[in-house]
């Protein structure tokens, strides 16, 4: 009998070894269209409830030579995303440059 931590280690691992995998395709799709993998900017996260990102154990992940870190936050495509996809930081940070404007638009 399989202890809950054991498959929980054999869960992550298995995430994981699917990640580079798609990362490697996306790396040879890359390739093949005259474009290249920038594996400095490369980001990536663990998307969960707070309770199942608990359970995961922080690892970085070796991606053309370079260790990779998970990070609590990215950005993709201007949206910052945090593990819980709550949005929180993203929010604040438009709520944030919305007040400034607003401050801006006061003094005119």
């Amino acid at each position: 009998m399989q202890t809950y931590a054991s498959c929980a280690a054999r869960d992550q691992q298995t995430a994981t070894d699917r990640l580079l995998a798609c990362v490697t395709d996306i790396d040879k799709w890359m390739s093949s269209n005259r474009l290249k993998l920038n594996a400095d900017k490369t980001e990536f996260i663990w998307h969960g409830t707070r309770q199942q990102l608990a359970k995961v154990t922080v690892l970085p992940l070796l991606v053309k030579d370079q260790l990779v870190t998970p990070l609590d936050k990215v950005h993709d495509l201007g949206v910052i995303i945090n593990g819980e996809l709550t949005m929180e930081r993203h929010v604040r940070n438009v709520v944030r440059s919305c007040f400034y404007q607003l401050q801006q638009l006061r003094s005119v």
